[in-house]
C-alpha cells in the first residue's frame, strides 16, 4: 500500500522530522577528504567529528559502530557442497524493530565468482545467499570482546539462471564463474562466456554465460518484489532478473565502457583490453533511486582510455544513470557522469599516491545523491595495513553531463587527466571505517576487538575487501538509520571446496581463514532519503505503524 500526501503536508512533516534530528546534533564540521582534496598520504586513522559532514544541503552523521557479526570462512552451501563465500553486495528485506532493543530481517548476500587464484577459477554459479538475522546493538562505552551483535543463520541459496538456447521449452541453466574466454549473443548484445563445455547440476552446457556478480538491486517498486538487477564485472554489464532469479534482459551500455581487443572487437579476456572497462573493474556498484524511477551504475575505476600511469591513474570512473520508469532494460542511459575517486599511498608513507581507492558499492539516497564505498586493497587477505576504507557522500547536481562520449574508446580523461570542460561529481567523506569517533583515544573498531594489523595480523584484523552496503531505518522515531557494511572474503579458507569445470567438487587451501563479516553503524541523514522520509511523514501524520518494504541497497 502506498500512502500519498499533498506537497504541503510532505514538506511540513519532513521539515519537522529534519529539525528534530538536527536538534540532537552538535555544530557541523567538514570531512578531511573531499573531491577537491582527495589524496590520502597517511593512514586515515585520526579522530572523526561527531558532528558529521554536509554536502549540498544533506548532512550525514556517523553515530557510532554498534555491532559486528561473523560467518565462518569454511561454511558450506548445503545445496551444492561449495564454500559459501561472502558479500560483494547486499540487500536487506523484512527489517523489523522488535520493540525489545533488537531488530531482525533477512540479508540477501551476493557472492562473486567463487574462489580463484592464479590459473584456478571456480565453476561457480552466481547466486543470492539468504541469512535470517537478529541485530542487538551494543551501545555501552566499555569495549567488548563479543562479536555477536549481528546473529546470522544461513537459510539457503538461489542460483541465477538464463535461457542459453533461446528456447522457452527447455529449462534455463546456471551461469559460471570460470574465466570469460569466449563470447556469445544474448539479449541483443555480445556477452562473455567460457569456451568449451562445463558441467553443473543442470547438465553439460557449451559456452556457458560467465557472471562475476558484484552489484545487487531488489526492485523497490510495487508489484516487483523478488525481481531486480545484478551488476557483472566480466562484461561491465547490468542484467535484469525476474522473481525466479532468471536473467531476462540487459541494460545497454555505451560502447565506451565495453572492453575491446583489438579495437573494434568485443573481448572480455584480454588484460588489459584496448579500451573499455579494465579487467576486474567492471560494474561494481548499482543502485535504484528510492522513488524507483532511476538506476545508477558505477564502474569500479576508470576505463582504459580514461587512465593514466600506475594504479593511481585509474581514478576517473564513469557513472551511468538509466530511466527505468518505462522499461526495466533501457536501450541507453539517460545521463552519464564522471567521479574522481580518492587516491592513496598504501605502501608505508612515501608521500606519493600509488593506488586508486576504487569503489565497491553504492546506495542512492535520492535521484542525485549517493553513498559510495571507497577503499584501498590492504588488509587481511592481502598485504599491508589498511590506510583508507571510507563511505563517501556524493552529489551529481553540479556535475557535467557527458555528451558525445559513448562511442568505443571515447575519452573524458585522456592520460588520466580530466578534461578541463568537465566538472566531476562532488563528494565528501562521510564515514571513516578506520578512524576514531569524537574524543575517543582508540579506533572505533577496537571497541569490538578488531584491528588493522597485518604484520602478521589475526582473525580480528580488518579484511581487505569491504564491498557491500545496506541502509535501513531504525524505526524508533529518531529518524535515524542502521548502515550495514559487509566484506568480500574471496572464499579464502584453508579447507575450501570448489566445483571444477567437469562438475566435480575439489578441495583447496587458501592459506588462511577469512571470515565473512558485517559491521553495523547507526547514522543520521538529514534531510531524509526520499522513500524513508515519506514513510516517516506518514507515521507522523496519520499514526500508522508500517514497515518499509524497500530493501537496503
Amino acid at each position: 500500500m502506498q500512502i500519498r500526501f499533498s506537497k504541503t503536508a510532505r514538506r511540513l512533516a519532513l521539515s519537522t522530522i529534519s529539525a528534530a534530528v538536527l536538534a540532537t546534533l552538535p555544530g557541523l564540521a567538514s570531512a578531511q577528504y573531499t573531491s577537491s582534496n582527495r589524496d590520502v598520504l597517511v593512514p586515515n586513522t585520526g579522530a572523526w567529528p561527531t558532528a558529521g559532514v554536509t554536502l549540498n544541503g544533506t548532512t550525514f552523521v556517523n553515530l557510532g559502530l554498534q555491532g559486528v557479526g561473523r560467518v565462518a570462512a569454511n561454511s558450506i552451501d548445503s545445496a551444492t557442497g561449495e564454500t559459501l563465500g561472502s558479500i560483494s553486495d547486499m540487500q536487506i528485506t523484512g527489517f523489523t524493530n522488535n520493540g525489545n532493543g533488537s531488530w531482525s530481517g533477512t540479508f540477501n548476500f551476493l557472492p562473486d565468482r567463487g574462489y580463484n587464484s592464479g590459473a584456478t577459477f571456480s565453476n561457480y554459479a552466481a547466486r543470492i545467499n539468504t541469512f535470517s538475522f537478529t541485530f542487538t546493538p551494543y551501545t555501552a562505552a566499555a569495549p567488548t570482546a563479543a562479536q555477536n551483535q549481528i546473529a546470522m543463520a544461513f537459510t539457503g541459496s538461489t542460483r541465477f539462471t538464463y535461457d542459453h538456447d533461446n528456447n522457452p521449452l527447455t529449462a534455463p541453466v546456471y551461469t559460471t564463474g570460470l574465466l570469460a574466454s569466449g563470447t556469445a549473443g544474448l539479449f541483443g548484445t555480445t556477452v562473455p562466456t567460457t569456451l568449451g563445455t562445463t558441467t553443473q547440476s543442470d547438465g553439460t552446457i557449451t559456452n556457458r554465460l560467465t557472471l562475476d556478480a558484484e552489484g545487487l538491486i531488489l526492485d523497490n517498486r510495487a508489484g516487483m518484489a523478488g525481481s531486480g538487477w545484478v551488476g557483472d564485472e566480466y562484461g561491465a554489464y547490468i542484467y535484469r532478473f525476474n522473481t525466479n532469479k532468471q536473467l531476462i534482459g540487459q541494460l545497454q551500455l555505451p560502447a565506451a565502457l565495453v572492453p575491446h581487443a583489438p579495437v573494434g572487437t568485443i573481448n572480455f579476456a584480454t588484460d588489459p583490453p584496448a579500451n573499455g572497462r579494465r579487467i576486474n573493474q567492471g560494474m561494481e556498484g548499482i543502485a535504484q533511486s528510492p522513488d524507483g524511477t532511476k538506476l545508477f551504475g558505477l564502474l569500479q575505476s576508470a576505463t582504459i582510455q580514461d587512465s593514466g600511469a600506475g594504479n593511481q591513474g585509474r581514478s576517473n570512473a564513469r557513472l551511468v544513470v538509466y530511466d527505468i520508469s518505462a522499461s526495466d532494460t533501457p536501450a541507453a542511459p539517460m545521463k552519464e557522469y564522471v567521479i574522481q575517486l580518492p587516491r592513496v599511498d598504501d605502501n608505508g608513507g612515501t608521500a606519493a599516491v600509488n593506488r586508486t581507492a576504487a569503489q565497491s558499492s553504492i546506495i542512492a539516497l535520492n535521484d542525485h545523491q549517493l553513498l559510495i564505498l571507497s577503499r584501498d586493497g590492504n588488509g587481511r587477505g592481502a598485504s599491508g595495513s589498511p590506510v583508507f576504507k571510507s563511505i563517501l557522500l556524493a552529489d551529481i547536481s553540479n556535475a557535467t553531463v557527458l555528451t558525445g562520449l559513448g562511442a568505443e574508446g571515447a575519452q573524458v580523461a585522456p592520460g588520466g587527466v580530466l578534461s578541463a570542460s568537465v566538472s566531476a561529481i562532488q563528494w565528501t567523506e562521510a564515514l571513516n571505517m578506520l578512524g576514531k569517533l569524537g574524543t575517543s583515544s582508540a579506533l572505533e573498531l577496537a571497541k569490538f576487538g578488531l584491528n588493522i594489523d597485518t604484520a602478521p595480523g589475526n582473525s580480528n584484523s580488518l579484511s581487505e575487501k569491504w564491498e557491500a552496503l545496506g541502509l535501513v531505518p531504525v524505526g524508533d522515531g529518531s529518524g535515524q538509520y542502521f548502515l550495514f557494511v559487509g566484506n568480500d572474503n574471496d572464499f579464502l579458507s584453508s579447507s575450501g571446496k570448489l566445483l571444477d569445470a567437469n562438475g566435480v567438487l575439489q578441495s583447496y587451501n587458501a592459506g588462511l581463514e577469512n571470515d565473512t563479516m558485517v559491521l553495523a553503524y547507526r547514522v543520521a541523514v538529514v534531510p531524509e532519503p526520499e522513500t524513508y522520509g515519506l514513510m516517516l511523514a506518514g507515521l507522523a501524520l496519520v499514526g500508522v505503524v508500517a514497515r518499509r518494504r524497500k530493501p537496503g541497497v
